[in-house]
């Protein structure tokens, strides 16, 4: 099959002979230091026959989750403690992220908050997204030759509680009831894949569950197979311009008033599904037949969960009473390139760009950068090659360990 043609004539035992840490750290000093810091071995001893079956459920289903944790218990740890500094603008590389959703005492307590390109801010993000194994099981689920990172996430819904108790052991008055920490249902295609060329396959999404995530705590859900549905990014597209102007005359530091659309930072959990239910009207499938396709996949902690660029999902609210935070991955193709045709939202020498990919497109030129679209992964009878300065940056992280 096309996205397995990598796997083909390979030896199963090759996955097994690289740690993910020793590809990171290039000293066995640093890699004795870092032992079961960074990308669970997990990922290197699936077999051909796994990667296989991931990626026959990914082409059927549009989403599947992994059997076995990708991160380690003392990494998701190490990552949720990150988080706390992140969205308190302590940015360890001094670079802020792209987005930045939630202000501690600004922002709504109970909206979903969100930080993209946290790596740019974060070496220990950046080890986790950079990670070269990671990106040699992306290139072997998706029959790509490289992959590229388009951009990290970082979800975090806050529990359902009046007093929060945060995990430095103090108390935080939070009045939300959940209703807020939905995310509307979206293609990942609609902001990610429209961006550049060829269209088909050129993006992939991995989601790495930092908490144990329950139906009750807004786990991800999934429109089954809605990946085969003909493309409707057309209202996104509309939404996301409409925000975009909006921010250009709103200072306010809440989480609807940024460059994703309104229907992504969803207001309450009766409308997240509301694009979806476009989506499917368009298809021919009525509103009481729509239940019949969501599926909710709850995931244990350190289990990743990864879907098709053009599936459609979202997540309902927390109405736990614990944190549930997520570590989000996009990758693309590494060969890809920005559109070079025309539209309506196209500006001058910079072309057809969104407002976060556009700022990143050199002018007269649709090359993609390096230096915010790293390779993480490269076959060898590739053009492309990893990132030479990956592996130094990622480092730091360790060095930054080592002082503390």
């Amino acid at each position: 099959m096309n996205c397995c043609k990598q796997l083909l004539g390979r030896s199963s035992n090759s996955r097994k002979s690289t740690s993910a840490i020793s590809v990171l750290l290039r000293s066995k000093r640093q890699y004795e230091n870092a032992t079961g810091r960074l990308i669970h071995s997990a990922v290197n001893e699936l077999s051909n026959d796994d990667v296989e079956n991931l990626a026959f459920k990914l082409q059927t289903d549009g989403f599947v989750a992994t059997a076995s944790p990708f991160l380690g218990r003392e990494e998701c740890t190490e990552i949720k403690g990150e988080f706390h500094k992140l969205f308190r603008g302590e940015f360890e590389t001094g670079i802020y992220p792209d987005e930045w959703h939630y202000r501690e005492g600004i922002s709504l307590p109970n909206v979903t908050r969100e930080i993209c390109n946290s790596w740019k801010s974060s070496s220990l993000i950046a080890s986790v997204v950079l990670n070269q194994d990671l990106g040699r099981f992306v290139s072997e689920l998706m029959g790509w030759e490289s992959v590229r990172l388009a951009q990290d996430d970082v979800i975090w819904k806050v529990p359902c509680r009046h007093t929060e108790v945060m995990e430095d052991g103090g108390d935080n008055d939070n009045d939300n009831d959940g209703v807020d920490s939905t995310v509307g249902y979206h293609q990942d295609s609609a902001y990610i894949s429209t961006q550049f060329e060829p269209y088909d396959n050129n993006s992939v999404t991995v989601w790495f569950a930092l908490d144990d995530v329950y139906e009750h705590s807004g786990c991800l859900e999934y429109a089954s197979a809605s990946h085969r549905w003909p493309l409707c990014h057309g209202q996104q597209e509309v939404n996301n311009t409409i925000e975009n102007d909006n921010d250009d005359n709103n200072n306010d530091d809440s989480s609807t008033s940024h460059s994703t659309s309104a229907s992504f930072h969803s207001s309450d959990a009766s409308s997240y599904r509301d694009l979806l239910k476009d989506a499917a009207s368009n298809v021919g499938i009525k509103d009481n037949k729509i239940k019949e396709l969501l599926q909710r996949v709850p995931v244990k902690m350190g289990h990743a969960v990864i879907h098709h660029q053009d599936v459609w999902h979202g997540s309902g609210p927390n109405k736990s009473q614990h944190h549930r935070r997520a570590l989000v991955a996009h990758y693309l193709r590494g060969d890809i390139r920005f559109r070079s045709d025309n539209r309506e939202k196209s500006s001058g020498p910079w072309g057809c760009s969104s407002y976060i990919y556009g700022r990143y497109k050199k002018h007269g030129s649709n090359d993609v950068d390096e230096s915010f679209f790293p390779i993480v992964f490269a076959q060898p009878n590739s053009e492309e090659n990893r990132t030479g300065w990956i592996d130094v940056y990622t480092e730091r992280h360790n060095g930054n360990k080592g002082d503390r």
